[in-house]
């Protein structure tokens, strides 16, 4: 069947690196681009989110606060943390495209919310939050499952979906009436349960009306969202924002941004439970390189890895449509006049005091950014962070971005 909705596999997040590669870590965002966490009540809301009259069009029960989305596409966030199927989750999602309830998520558990970004953490720490999980990720299992199938009418059934070992997903869908109940319980990562429509189940990561499209027919919709100005700014449009809260998910994020730009419906989540995380409250030992291949294979694209960013280069991708992901090294200081510029600020100019400022060190963390244009006049890279619509925009001078970095991700159909 076709893709008709934003599918959220919460939502609905390689071999082990070479020492001399740091894993992009964590530097801002929140908890899935919520500025607020849910209370919990023990009020269950099953049959309020099962009714027929919200699928039919009517207005959802309770309070919902929208979150940052996709264009085209409302998230919402439940203001509350209620009893759904006999358990609570930790939060509950509706997407709604074109004013159509698409999907509601339940999201029980998740990984990366549950260990947070803790690179120092004591192992003691570490192994005690494991078992914690460990055994909360059992019970829900157990529980959920024996609930759905005393509920539903018919299931469960295996579905499917991707095209890829790393991330290919099998659910098991549950029917209730006219819809269905897709349960994912995802080992090491996650536990959530999708409702949707019947007739909305899909079996491809892929946007169909992306799918429908030849080679051709892709790449000039891509170099359509290419944009110059009088200023000299090239730039590509279209690219959607993915939060990626107080997670080690900014490579993973980043690369969700820029695959869903070239057709790929993943959420962060979805694409991060491919990517093995370890449960360290890091990404040291996640297969990530191996993540990126899989997303652009999902994405009937194809990406290739260097060792650094190269302008020339990145140049003839991003002249097509075409976003660079690039790990480099980041310091808060830098941070601030890469910010400053987005508002309209001059950069330092590039001399040997400026140069000695810039993050270069392997101590230095690591962080992964989208390169979404550029401007030759001025000798600057544009680029976006996974942090919120507050980071579009920024810019660095070419060659900073070309001395700190350490590996850049270009994509290509």
């Amino acid at each position: 069947m076709k893709m008709k909705f934003l599918l959220f596999t919460l939502p609905a997040f390689l071999v082990a690196l070479e020492n001399v590669f740091a894993i992009p870590q964590n530097f801002g965002g929140n908890f899935f681009g919520a500025t607020f966490q849910p209370r919990d009540i023990n009020e269950d809301f099953t049959e309020q989110l099962l009714a027929e009259a919200i699928w039919r069009g009517e207005e959802l029960p309770q309070v919902w606060k929208s979150i940052p989305s996709l264009d085209g596409n409302e998230v919402k966030l439940l203001a509350v943390n209620p009893v759904i199927l006999g358990q609570r989750p930790a939060a509950v999602f509706a997407n709604t495209q074109k004013g159509r309830l698409q999907s509601i998520a339940a999201l029980y558990l998740d990984a990366g919310h549950f260990f947070g970004y803790h690179g120092n953490r004591e192992k003691d720490d570490i192994k005690a939050l494991q078992r914690d999980f460990k055994k909360r990720y059992a019970q829900l299992e157990k529980a959920l499952g024996k609930t759905l199938g005393e509920r539903a009418e018919d299931g469960p059934d295996d579905a499917v979906i991707g095209r890829t070992a790393l991330l290919r997903n099998t659910y098991q869908d549950y029917r209730i009436g006219k819809l269905t109940l897709r349960f994912s319980a995802i080992e090491n990562h996650s536990i959530s349960l999708i409702i949707l429509r019947t007739e909305d189940i899909s079996d491809d990561y892929l946007d169909v009306d992306i799918a429908s499209l030849d080679k051709r027919q892709r790449r000039k919709q891509l170099l359509a969202n290419v944009r110059q100005d009088r200023s000299g700014d090239v730039t590509i449009g279209g690219i959607p924002m993915f939060r990626q809260g107080l997670r080690p998910y900014c490579a993973v994020s980043t690369l969700g941004m820029a695959t869903h730009y070239l057709g790929l419906r993943m959420s962060t989540d979805a694409l991060a439970s491919g990517a093995r995380f370890r449960n360290t409250g890091s990404a040291k030992g996640s297969k990530i390189l191996d993540l990126y291949r899989a997303a652009a294979e999902e994405a009937l694209a194809s990406v290739q890895r260097s060792g650094s960013f190269d302008f020339k280069r990145a140049k003839k991708y991003l002249e097509k449509g075409f976003p660079v992901v690039v790990w480099r090294r980041y310091s808060s200081e830098r941070n601030l006049l890469h910010s400053a510029a987005a508002k309209g600020k001059v950069l330092p100019e590039a001399n040997p005091a400026d140069r000695a400022s810039w993050p270069t060190s392997k101590t230095d963390p690591g962080h992964a950014s989208v390169v979404t244009g550029y401007n030759e006049k001025t000798g600057e890279v544009i680029f976006m962070e996974s942090w919120g619509e507050h980071t579009r925009g920024k810019r660095m001078h070419i060659e900073e971005l070309e001395a700190t970095s350490y590996a850049a991700f270009y994509f290509k159909i």
